[in-house]
């Protein structure tokens, strides 16, 4: 093992993908993203540092640029292809730093811009020229026609500096299958253009992926992405490659294409991926990055899954802080601004600490490559700290003591460094209580190269306090127990004035949770239990074994639900000694079932207020026995607590109603005995008396009662429409009900039954309005003398149609009535003086018939026959003539007249009841026939026979009938 400050130094810049760049801080083990990089490439990039970790230069393959990103003198035209996994290596010259060889690997697949795949070639860099930023003296030097896209190299011995470059080609450098690993030696006297051939019969011709040789130089990796990963044996003497063995990477993304040892070389890491098409999106890609044990008995069985996600493929690099970089990308033309890292590479399993987007590269963007080295330059480092969690560095905190130590060997001699500055220290441990960084060198003192280097970077860090936090209660808004707390709100009590960015709260069920940093409580969390203990670990973020911790209890109490109480609305009365004033006694200790509904009263207390803000805080409870302060309607705030936690609570409103009793009135009711039966007992409608019983006022409505009992306890209602009084006087009580609130007053109705007399009338009229169906619109005023007849001047008189109505005075007639019942009607008029008696007279309505008769007749009188006569008849249908008197025309008085002239003859006939209908009789002139001719036309189809006459009238004619037809 070599000493290897200085070839950690020049690993210390890298420059790659579009734009990015980083630097490693070897004295402080600080990573930053740098910008000013010129590199835009989708694969291959490689650079190098001074062992100051001074940027020297950096290429993508083809163009070089110097420390001042410029494009270094001659420094285009190199045969690297920046679509190359690994398009490009930088070898220092041995024991000469002026001196720098750039090999470089040019694509097979795709051809570059001269249409030629230009194999392996190397160029050399001379730093003395251009003012020392370096210019090309030699270019594109071929060592191989064609070759794979791989190249790494490793130091050979630490005496000769020497070093071998490594690629992956066909036997003898044409293009064909790869079978061989060529191994290039460059030395004090330059590159060897001979190579260390190793053949296997494993035959492979897809070229990406990476090749890497363990930093100890013991091994050699070599990605496929189509044939798979490959292990072997690598011997730094000789540079022979031996001992093939396949590794089948057991994931959904099979395709290695990025892989790298640990610092200790005991451990190999691989970025494989699921192979699909470069311009898919990234959520078509997946890769896996998967750790495999070269110490385990069966290496392939060892490998553990350490990350996988949606991500295109990409190179692994260890760095010069020990940790593995990861490039990131979403598809094969499309970056990510983050570089992910593993932390602690040497470690198996989840103790690798893997990092996702570790490094902000913004705005620059990671692509598929990073710039490969030197893997001598990460051999692993003794490790001084010996604390199983770090080899490189060590997190302290405030007030800690610290031993930096390594085994105590015989013989070798230990020199101390601290911030570069040798120490007065020379044993095999170190005592420190500052930061900083710490350097052991051990020389074996045997007159050999060989010794060893331990750095450790140490910091300090400052531990924080834990503030005690306040219990949490919860009032459950479902009552099941548990509760959903984000227990950051805890966060500002428990820093307190400390700074949240260098002090971060995180929360824990158990003390052993919480000391260990175990089992995290993340997001919300739902607890187990009421009260339940929660630990509260505060720690510095840059050293979490800082801390300190403190708890508090959550604790969830059920919350009651204030059930809706109905207003409460009674009518005022007397207690008081006013029913008029709205107000009222209340026990308001019978809404507590109400508010509590199903909810158990031994939990829970209720309160009743005069405002909200006194119900929410439980101040001034109302007395259970409660008089309203406002009249009519007031407002009462009910407040349910929870007794065990009084800050749980419900509210809800009601309000206290107290309708004041209506103003009633007494009044007197008069009737008429006019019921044929003179015995003071008669039909009353008792509403007719509501005007004065309400005294006229709207929204005022009756109930009648007999007793007065009956009315205070509302029950035994009466008909108001329609009662019989059972005695005369007779008092009848009455609730005058406010309908608007239901409230009533109780005031007395007296009946009085009187009577008086009318007189009845008859109204005929004959049916003579030409419709004869026994319906007549009588003018009912013509009976109105009859019936006032001796009656005084005050009564008024009103028809009704039945019996009933008349007593009841309900639907009155008009002037104008067309009976209902054909022929004979029986009406009633109601007499009424001031709507105290009344006499009830029948007006009888007739509508007598008008004779049956045959009203029109026409007839013929033969004027050859005169002075005979002929008789005419009064055309009566169905009756007998005697029930009739006759008038005729002519002044005759029968129920026939003879005549012998013609002309129009009428004649009235009326019954006994004076009703008449006229007839009316056309006699029209005739006489015999006289034939003028008769023309008969026989002998043919259709025989006819003429006859023509003359005389007066319509003649019909027979020809085979003397009589005529």
């Amino acid at each position: 093992m070599c000493a290897s400050s200085y070839a950690q130094n020049q690993a210390a810049n890298w420059y790659f993908g579009q734009g990015a760049g980083i630097n490693f801080d070897i004295a402080s083990g600080v990573v930053s993203s740098v910008n000013g990089g010129r590199l835009n490439t989708l694969e291959g990039c490689t650079s190098i540092s001074d062992s100051s970790g001074n940027l020297v230069l950096y290429t993508d393959g083809s163009i070089v640029y110097n420390k001042n990103h410029e494009i270094m003198l001659d420094g285009t035209g190199l045969f690297g292809d920046n679509s190359s996994t690994q398009s490009a290596l930088v070898v220092p010259e041995p024991k000469n730093p002026d001196i720098y060889y750039i090999f470089t690997v040019d694509v097979d697949v795709t051809p570059d811009q001269s249409g030629t795949d230009f194999g392996f070639n190397y160029s050399i860099v001379d730093m003395t020229l251009d003012g020392g930023l370096g210019g090309i003296t030699s270019k594109n030097i071929n060592l191989l026609t064609f070759c794979s896209e791989k190249i790494t190299a490793v130091l050979k011995d630490c005496e000769s500096e020497s070093i071998w470059v490594i690629t992956y080609a066909s036997v003898d450098g044409s293009r064909g299958p790869f079978t061989t690993y060529h191994a290039f030696e460059v030395s004090t006297n330059g590159v060897r253009l001979s190579s260390e051939k190793s053949t296997f019969p494993t035959n492979i011709g897809d070229r990406r992926g990476q090749i890497k040789v363990s930093p100890d130089g013991t091994k050699l990796a070599s990605a496929n992405m189509s044939r798979g990963l490959f292990l072997f044996d690598f011997d730094t003497d000789t540079g022979a490659v031996s001992n093939e063995q396949q590794l089948i990477i057991d994931t959904f993304s099979p395709s290695p294409y990025g892989i790298e040892f640990s610092p200790n070389s005991e451990l190999l890491y691989v970025h494989s991926t699921n192979g699909q098409g470069a311009g898919q999106p990234a959520n078509v890609h997946e890769s896996s990055l998967t750790q495999f044990n070269l110490e385990a008995n069966d290496i392939a069985a060892s490998q553990y899954l350490v990350d996988q996600q949606n991500l295109y493929r990409g190179s692994l690099q260890l760095g010069p802080n020990g940790k593995i970089y990861r490039a990131m990308s979403d598809n094969y033309f499309i970056g990510r601004p983050f570089l992910s890292a593993i932390n602690n590479p040497n470690a198996l399993g989840a103790a690798c600490d893997y990092q996702n987007n570790a490094v902000d590269l913004s705005p620059n963007r990671s692509t598929q490559g990073l710039p490969p080295f030197i893997q001598s330059f990460f051999n692993d480092q003794i490790d001084i700290i010996q604390n199983t969690i770090s080899t490189t560095e060590l997190l302290l905190c405030s007030g800690d003591i610290y031993t930096l130590m390594y085994d105590d060997i015989q013989d070798a001699i230990y020199t101390w460094y601290k911030d570069g500055m040798l120490l007065n220290e020379s044993d095999f441990d170190l005592v420190i209580t500052e930061e900083g960084t710490y350097e052991l060198i051990i020389e074996f003192n045997n007159g050999s190269c060989d010794s060893f280097e331990g750095i450790a970077y140490v910091s300090f860090f400052e531990i924080p306090m834990a503030n005690q936090a306040s219990d949490i209660i919860i009032c459950d808004d479902d009552n099941d127990g548990i509760w959903s707390f984000d227990f950051t709100t805890q966060d500002t009590s428990i820093l307190d004035t400390q700074d949240s960015g260098t002090f971060s709260v995180h929360y824990f069920e158990s003390q052993i949770d919480a000391d260990n940093n175990e089992n995290e409580i993340i997001g919300l969390y739902n607890n187990i239990s009421s009260p339940q203990d929660i630990f509260a670990r505060i720690h510095n973020n840059g050293n979490p074994n800082c801390y300190d911790t403190t708890s508090f209890f959550v604790e969830i109490f059920n919350t009651p639900i204030a059930n809706t109480v109905t207003d409460w609305v009674i009518c005022d009365d007397d207690t008081d000694g006013d029913d008029m004033n709205g107000k009222h006694d209340f026990d308001l200790s019978t809404l507590d079932a109400i508010v509590l509904g199903a909810q158990d009263a031994l939990q829970y207390a209720i309160t009743y207020h005069n405002s909200q803000v006194d119900a929410d805080s439980g101040n001034n409870p109302l007395p259970i026995a409660y008089y309203n302060v406002t009249p009519e309607i007031e407002t009462i705030f009910v407040r349910i607590e929870t007794i065990i936690n009084t800050d749980c609570l419900d509210t809800t409103t009601f309000n206290l109603i107290v309708n004041v009793v209506p103003e009633s009135f007494n009044a007197t009711l008069y009737q008429c005995d006019e019921d044929g039966n003179p015995d003071g007992l008669t039909l009353f409608n008792l509403t007719e008396a509501n005007g004065e019983l309400t005294g006229g006022i709207a929204n005022r409505s009756t109930r009648f009662f007999l007793t007065p009992i009956d009315a205070e306890s509302n029950t035994n209602e009466i008909d108001g429409n329609s009662f019989v009084n059972t005695e005369n006087p007779q008092t009848i009580y009455v609730h005058v009900i406010n309908e608007l609130t239901g409230c009533y007053g109780i005031s007395e109705l007296l009946l009085e039954v009187t009577a008086t007399d009318a007189n009845d009338a008859v109204l005929t009229h004959c049916d003579d309005d030409g419709i004869e169906d026994g319906f007549y619109n009588f003018d009912l005023s013509l009976a109105d003398a009859t019936i006032l007849n001796n009656l005084p001047a005050t009564v008024t008189l009103s028809y009704y149609e039945t019996y009933e109505n008349s007593l009841l005075e309900q639907d009155p007639l008009g002037t104008t009535f067309a009976n209902t019942i054909p022929y004979a009607q029986t009406i009633y008029a109601r007499i009424e003086n001031a709507n105290a008696c009344y006499g009830i007279a029948q007006l009888e309505l007739t509508v007598f018939e008008i004779p049956n008769i045959e009203t029109e007749f026409e007839t013929l009188y033969c004027l050859n026959i005169y002075p005979e006569t002929i008789t005419l008849d009064s055309g009566l249908i169905n009756n007998l003539p005697s029930d009739f008197t006759y008038l005729w025309s002519t002044g005759e008085t029968t129920q026939e007249i003879q005549i012998n002239q013609t002309g129009t003859y009428s004649v009235t006939v009326t019954n006994a009841n004076g009703c008449s209908k006229d007839r009316t009789i056309t006699v029209l002139p005739s006489n015999i026939a006289t034939i003028e001719n008769i023309e008969v036309v026989d002998a043919t189809q259709n025989n006819t026979i003429t006859i023509t006459v003359s005389g007066e009238g319509t003649y019909a004619f027979a020809l085979d009938d003397i009589n005529g037809p």
